[in-house]
């Protein structure tokens, strides 16, 4: 989903473009491949950032897109600049809508409390919204155990401040093997949703943590760059696994 990061890190790569940061360069995708069609009738829906500039929402509503994930904040401070456009023109044209954070993990005091305080503040998500998203892709120098210690303040944090709501999880297979330790632990203890980022043209993403514990995902992003009406250029690509019900995903 993203891609602009601060000096420090080199990211995974989620979107082309998709979930970027301004300042820093954060990739929001993972690994290659590109991302093939012919796949079942799951519900469409993508994510993006200020990278897409301006978005005409009711040509992307026209076009089928069922739900809009939009970059709100990155790390402790930053705040991305299309993320008030993009939220007030997905709800308009009907989408469904949630935003993401993209993750800075750092050894700093409270990094994550910080992080999630930030990420609430700006997103302003309510009921009818769907649940909110922690996109991970970089892992700040920790190690597997540091970094699910952070992982696990961060989401405490947020369904604290949204009164329970449990966040979805943005990952790669790799990303969550190699630096998340390949860790059920989420996925059997409140945070069963899952947004795979796998680009492939299979009919099904690979999905870490033993099939997310028997979970599977819910949403997948698919491609790091499909072409929808009412967008410029490449955008990531998403679908979402329960048909059109996202009663499940939705804020109360």
């Amino acid at each position: 989903m993203l891609k602009r990061v601060f000096p420090l890190v080199v990211p995974i790569a989620l979107a082309v473009g998709v979930l970027a940061a301004q300042p820093a360069i954060a990739t929001k995708g993972h690994h290659g491949g590109g991302g093939g069609g012919g796949v079942a009738s799951y519900p469409s829906g993508v994510d993006v950032s200020h990278y897409q500039g301006t978005i005409d929402w009711n040509a992307v509503g026209a076009a089928n897109q069922k739900f809009a994930i939009a970059k709100a904040t990155e790390g402790q401070t930053f705040t991305d600049n299309m993320y008030a456009t993009n939220k007030a023109g997905a709800i308009a044209a009907g989408l469904r809508f949630t935003a993401y954070h993209f993750a800075r993990p750092d050894t700093t005091a409270n990094d994550a409390v910080l992080e999630a305080d930030h990420f609430v503040q700006v997103a302003q998500l309510g009921s009818g919204n769907l649940i909110p998203a922690l996109d991970l892709e970089v892992n700040g120098g920790l190690g597997v155990s540091a970094l699910t210690t952070w992982v696990k303040a961060w989401l405490a944090e947020v369904a604290t401040k949204l009164g329970g709501v449990h966040a979805m999880i943005y990952t790669s297979p790799s990303f969550w093997q190699t630096s998340m330790g390949d860790s059920t632990w989420f996925a059997t203890n409140g945070y069963s949703i899952l947004w795979v980022a796998h680009w492939t043209s299979n009919s099904s993403p690979s999905v870490p943590a033993n099939n997310w514990a028997g979970h599977s995902w819910t949403f997948w992003q698919w491609t790091n760059c499909t072409h929808v009406n009412g967008i410029s250029g490449c955008v990531d690509g998403d679908r979402y696994h329960l048909t059109d019900n996202f009663a499940q995903v939705t804020i109360p």
